[in-house]
């Protein structure tokens, strides 16, 4: 009877869980999603050496997406999805926010088939969506995109008040919170993006303005996107910011042998910090050209490769990162990756490569990855 007992409720359990991820009558929907991405990484610098696990691309992920079909081509769509550290277990935090459960994503949204959807939460918005069009290898830790937009920096793109970078917030992990979006349908290849972030009255936190625009029809996609953070007053010891602006332009072509990228990321100022005088702290401008390729090598094997030159906005402080790495998918599911990456750089930078050791001055970076990821 017990035995009974136990079949009865794993099938109940069963049904519901396929329930929940199909349409009933009314025209509501509820999908659960996840990805579980796990890589070994080894890293190298100044006679120093770190082994780390921790993501490889994706991140990991847990998402739930719910979807109601209002009628006359009207839908209504939440999502919440929280980040995982695979390695210990615990969430994930971006931006430098440790506190954050749903660190991805977490949204509200009317979507219209024929004039595009608004969306209001914390977003994955134009500038995070920017990135995997135009990045061929998707390895962030590993690849000049993450590399050299970051700069190891855990809120890359702030003001850092030292009149130094931080990095850029055309990046890789860009997300942002208070935010109202809207995405139009994609119309002959062309869609656009526009979001704007509040700040809700914080004197430290700019205002953020995105906006973008991609061709994307056949082979050729071409992408230019802008950001704006406004200045900030200043509150206690951090002080007040100037504005900035950022923009990119990218390009790819995926057909034939060989798919080139390329990409440029432009920042106006450096550190936009304001000192006693009412100027910036580093008012110099700085930038990122990156260049890249897949090369198909059989039907589920690829080599990727980038290579990136960051034109810093300090002296002597510029630097080039390489990266190569081979994917494989095992299934639609299912990617095993390995990937190698170096960073170069003058003689006054220490920009790290992720989680490795903080090098001296000049020297380089070497770092090797292996790694798999799930989707489910």
């Amino acid at each position: 009877m017990k035995r009974k007992w136990i079949i009865g409720v794993a099938a109940l359990g069963a049904i519901s869980m396929a329930n929940a991820q199909q349409q009933d009558s009314s025209g509501s929907s509820v999908r659960i999603y996840g990805v579980a991405d796990l890589a070994v990484a080894h890293y190298r610098t100044s006679g120093q050496s770190k082994t780390a696990m921790h993501a490889g691309g994706s991140g990991s992920r847990l998402g739930f997406l719910s979807s109601e079909d209002l009628g006359q081509g009207l839908k209504a769509n939440a999502r919440l999805e929280a980040g995982i550290n695979l390695d210990s277990g615990t969430s994930s935090s971006t931006n430098g926010m440790p506190n954050r459960f749903w660190s991805r994503q977490a949204y509200v949204e009317l979507e219209s088939r024929a004039w595009g959807a608004i969306r209001a939460g914390r977003l994955e918005g134009p500038t995070y969506n920017f990135f995997p069009k135009f990045d061929p290898m998707l390895l962030p830790a590993m690849d000049a995109w993450g590399v050299l937009t970051t700069l190891g920096s855990g809120a890359p793109g702030s003001a850092s008040g030292k009149g130094v970078s931080t990095g850029f917030l055309i990046n890789p992990t860009q997300r942002t919170e208070n935010t109202l979006a809207y995405i139009s349908p994609r119309w002959s290849g062309l869609q656009a993006k526009l979001s704007y972030s509040f700040n809700e009255g914080s004197q430290t936190q700019p205002k953020l303005i995105e906006a973008a625009v991609d061709y994307d029809n056949g082979p050729l996609t071409l992408g230019a996107l802008l950001v704006r953070a406004s200045s900030t007053p200043g509150s206690g010891s951090v002080r007040p910011t100037k504005s900035n602006t950022e923009y990119a332009l990218g390009a790819s072509y995926k057909a034939g042998p060989v798919q080139p990228y390329f990409t440029y990321i432009h920042r106006d100022t450096t550190d936009p910090t304001l000192s006693s005088n009412g100027a910036a702290l580093n008012g110099s401008s700085e930038s990122v050209k990156l260049l890249g390729a897949v090369i198909p090598v059989s039907e589920r094997g690829n080599v990727r490769m980038t290579v990136g030159r960051y034109s810093s906005g300090t002296n002597e402080s510029d630097a080039t990162s390489y990266g190569v790495a081979y994917t494989y998918d095992v299934s639609r599911s299912v990617m095993l990756m390995a990937a190698v990456t170096r960073l170069t750089q003058n003689g006054k930078s220490r920009w790290p490569v992720f989680q490795s050791p903080i090098p001296n001055a000049g020297n380089s970076v070497n770092g090797v990855i292996v790694g798999i990821t799930s989707r489910f």
